[in-house]
């Protein structure tokens, strides 16, 4: 560890040591004093009355100095406390459809790792700077949808990943983590309970709580998602009860994860904030509560071999993620001859201006992980178009995190270098909601595909189009006419994009990519919703 490290950890103890020596100094000496003189001297006539004491106090606590020194003597032990427990959340690299923070838990020189990722570089970079030594890491399950980072870290720092059980207590510094058990997102599901200064302080929930939601009960099989879901409210409203209202609750699942439905975006609630606004605790009954958990969207395909991975033990990737290699667009060329795929991660917009014929546009503006891992086979060689080198080391990041290490490399030079090499590059025409509304009222040959899900599909859709989420497209694009244009919508134009790709890889030529907000519809008076 660096000196300007151990000067950042080092200096604030100092300074509340300080602090609380003058506190001493104020509460063991001048108060005695001054209790001596006037209640015990003064009455025997040793030393004469001060009549006015009162009136002094009054008119040195009026002094400026005065003011600022006792601001001080009582704010910073209240800092220092504040700061015993440091709630250090790191965000999963993925915008809006996903985010898993990982907790890190320090005091005195130890911490913990809740739910770590598999790249561990930012746990290892946090421990260094606090001058922490992780010790321990723990998951509170089974992930379905990414490697847990445990082994790296027992292989890194040599950090302890045994299990801690339900009713058992771990001790980190001087606080103390207790097991709870919490089944319905998995049948052996843990939230970990943050014990400090005499009262429980937080709980790390994993999918238990997450913010205005639950994680989904099915991951398992229809056959246990009744069971588990049955579970879960009795996690809710039995295993959950005696926890206070103030309690801050760090889920591991965030809102738009695919191991929930619904929810909102954040790292941290209360659980007093949860039983008023949560819709799965407001939900008490069990048939309502059976309705509402197993009413979920569809998961990325490649959540089932997730969990066996996971229960296996991943090959280790070490501290930092391998290099990526530079790929010349004729060795690229003979990779796709071979059935290597090609993952663009430029935004929608770059890509519709030129891209590798038979590439998958999935842009590092939204879940790489979760569509490169739905639509691609794990074990197929993959290589990555980018438009910077941190968007391509953001997409290796995420395509780790699920298991998916057969990245070949990367296209070196991007487009312009497999344009450079004598190959042609597709184009799709980019259009916003205003332009096809006039296309839509010209009553002129097109097919609109709405690559949203059922969900959303359900509760309003433009009238005349052709239902087909993303999954879907490349085993019923087939169903297209081909002599007309074809324009693909989503919600926000991101699906859109990704699903105007397969319609290529499928043969279609004639594409259209509507890259704009499906509200834009409803406003122009060209989509059909649905009472609710």
């Amino acid at each position: 560890m660096s000196s300007e490290a151990r000067r950042r950890v080092a200096y604030p103890h100092l300074i509340y040591w300080f602090l609380f020596a003058q506190g001493g100094v104020v509460a063991a000496v001048l108060v005695p004093v001054h209790v001596l003189i006037q209640g015990i001297l003064g009455p025997l006539g040793i030393v004469p009355v001060v009549d006015r004491h009162y009136d002094t106090w009054v008119a040195m606590l009026g002094n400026p100095i005065v003011k600022l020194y006792l601001l001080v003597l009582i704010a910073v032990p209240f800092f220092h406390i504040a700061h015993r427990v440091r709630y250090l959340l790191t965000d999963f690299g993925v915008k809006s459809a996903k985010s898993v923070p990982a907790q890190v838990i320090s005091d005195r020189g130890v911490g913990l790792v809740v739910d770590p990722l598999r790249d561990i570089e930012r746990y290892l970079k946090l421990a260094d700077d606090l001058h922490v030594k992780i010790t321990h890491a723990l998951d509170t399950h089974l992930h379905n949808d990414y490697v847990s980072g445990r082994r790296e870290l027992a292989a890194e720092v040599g950090a302890n990943i045994d299990e801690l059980n339900p009713g058992h207590d771990l001790h980190i510094g001087d606080m103390t983590l207790r097991a709870i058990h919490t089944p319905g997102h998995t049948p052996d599901h843990k939230s970990f309970l943050l014990h400090e200064g005499g009262r429980d302080r937080a709980l790390f929930s994993g999918g238990a709580v997450m913010l205005g939601a639950i994680a989904r009960t099915d991951l398992f099989g229809p056959h246990l998602a009744v069971h588990l879901a049955l579970e879960a409210l009795s996690t809710l409203q039995v295993r959950l009860r005696n926890l206070p209202d103030d309690i801050r609750v760090f889920p591991t699942h965030g809102g738009g994860s695919f191991c929930g439905t619904g929810g909102r975006s954040g790292h941290e609630t209360t659980l007093g904030h949860e039983r008023q606004t949560n819709p799965f605790f407001l939900t008490t009954e069990v048939m309502p509560f059976l309705a509402r958990a197993l009413s979920q969207h569809r998961y990325p395909t490649y959540y089932r071999d997730m969990a066996a991975i996971n229960r296996g033990g991943p090959p280790l990737i070490g501290r930092t993620p391998p290099a990526l290699t530079r790929l010349a667009a004729d060795e690229v060329g003979r990779m796709m001859d071979d059935g290597a795929a090609v993952v663009d991660v430029r935004t929608g917009r770059e890509y519709d201006r030129g891209h590798v014929p038979g590439s998958y546009s999935v842009g590092i503006d939204g879940p790489v992980s979760a569509w490169v891992g739905w639509l691609i086979a794990r074990g197929r060689p993959l290589v990555l178009v980018g438009g910077t080198d941190n968007e391509l080391r953001k997409a290796q990041r995420q395509l780790l995190r699920i298991g998916f290490d057969t990245i070949a490399g990367v296209l070196d030079g991007g487009t312009d270098s497999w344009r450079s090499s004598g190959r042609e590059l597709s184009t799709f025409e980019t259009v916003d909601v205003e332009d096809m509304a006039q296309w839509v009222l010209s009553a002129e040959p097109m097919t609109v595909v709405d690559a949203r899900d059922e969900h959303e599909w359900v509760a309003g859709h433009v009238p005349g189009a052709v239902h087909m989420y993303v999954p879907d497209v490349p085993h019923r694009a087939g169903e297209i006419p081909r002599e007309a244009p074809v324009a693909v919508h989503c919600a926000s134009g991101y699906r859109a994009g990704i699903a105007a790709s397969l319609l290529e890889q499928a043969g279609l030529t004639r594409i259209i990519h509507v890259n704009g907000e499906y509200s834009d519809w409803d406003r122009l008076h060209l989509a059909e919703s649905v009472p609710t």
